[in-house]
């Protein structure tokens, strides 16, 4: 029966498209001559697309052709293409829906090859009944939206892995992997999170919004950035730089003076002292520059908010010995 399937869609497109009057007797509005033409399109486009084993395009061109002209003769023809991708679901569901709206228009024979199709299809799908501990909630099945529960039907799947996800605004995912087998009927339900689908709080109204601060808090406040230690630590980076920039000069001028001829001793060791004397203030600034740093850096992580009630100050000690650099206090 697959192979047949586009001997007999020219006969079943072209009553479809012949006969708008049968369409106008049904619930829907009957299709405009352009729709009807733009139908025929679609319906060849999707042919050539089968032909050449495109079934994923070609149900697409099919589905479009139906929107346009509906008619149960097309059911037929999606039901087809579907069993050849293979897309059990799919395929049951538009041949049962072919047989619901042919009813008796269609023939013995026809009928009986899609009823044998229908058994054989319901032997190779599952019944998921997806349930969630909330309504309007969004499934998907396979990452496919199947709608928002409570579900109006159980959803039909192909026999396998399958996943199951529920969301909804406010609430983390909840997902669920299951197996499943042909004719197989599995109740999934899923515990979603409270969640809440109300509009984000305004920053005005009071509420816990970033940025907005709790009732009775000073919704401008932020962290206090002690200033005083950094201008200590940046004047003390500065006078580091000037001491070791003398440092430097006085190294280069004593270099010199020993390059010199006529030298005398007292001023060698006149300019050695001020070199030694400099180099060491050097390192002692640089120190002191790195304490305040690292003190200036503890204060602003352990600062409270602004505002009349701050946190106490962590007491931190700092100093310079020989050699070292140290830190003491309790964060």
């Amino acid at each position: 029966m697959r192979s047949s399937l586009f001997l007999a869609i020219p006969c079943a497109l072209s009553l479809a498209l012949v006969a708008p009057a049968a369409l106008a007797a049904g619930p829907k509005k009957p299709p405009t001559k352009e729709e009807m033409q733009e139908a025929q399109r679609r319906y060849q486009r999707g042919r050539e697309l089968y032909e050449d084993n495109d079934f994923t395009a070609a149900l697409v061109e099919i589905r479009r052709a139906y929107e346009l002209a509906p008619s149960y003769k097309l059911l037929f023809d999606i039901g087809q293409i579907c069993y050849q991708l293979p897309d059990y679901p799919c395929a049951l569901r538009s041949f049962k829906q072919y047989l619901d709206e042919g009813a008796g228009e269609i023939n013995p024979q026809r009928r009986a090859e899609v009823e044998n199709d229908v058994r054989k299809l319901e032997g190779r799908v599952a019944t998921l009944k997806i349930t969630t501990t909330r309504p309007g909630v969004e499934i998907l099945v396979d990452d496919v939206i199947v709608g928002k529960t409570p579900l109006d039907t159980p959803v039909l799947v192909g026999a396998g892995k399958r996943k199951v996800t529920a969301r909804v605004q406010g609430a983390e995912p909840v997902t669920r992997v299951i197996e499943v087998a042909g004719t197989d009927v599995v109740d999934v339900a899923l515990e979603v999170g409270a969640g809440s689908t109300a509009a984000a709080p305004s920053a005005g109204d009071g509420t816990n919004v970033p940025g907005a601060g709790s009732p009775g808090e000073d919704k401008g406040a932020g962290r206090h950035v002690p200033v005083v230690p950094w201008v200590i630590t940046g004047a003390l980076a500065v006078g580091t730089g000037i001491v070791g920039g003398l440092a430097l000069a006085k190294s280069s001028e004593y270099r010199s003076q020993l390059d010199t001829f006529g030298a005398t001793r007292a001023t060698l060791d006149a300019s050695y002292g001020t070199m030694k004397n400099l180099a060491i203030a050097t390192d002692v600034l640089l120190g002191a520059t790195a304490v305040a740093g690292v003190t200036s850096l503890i204060l602003t992580l352990t600062a409270g908010p602004k505002g009349p009630a701050k946190a106490a100050l962590v007491p931190v000690h700092a100093g310079v010995g020989p050699g070292s650099v140290w830190v003491k206090g309790t964060f």
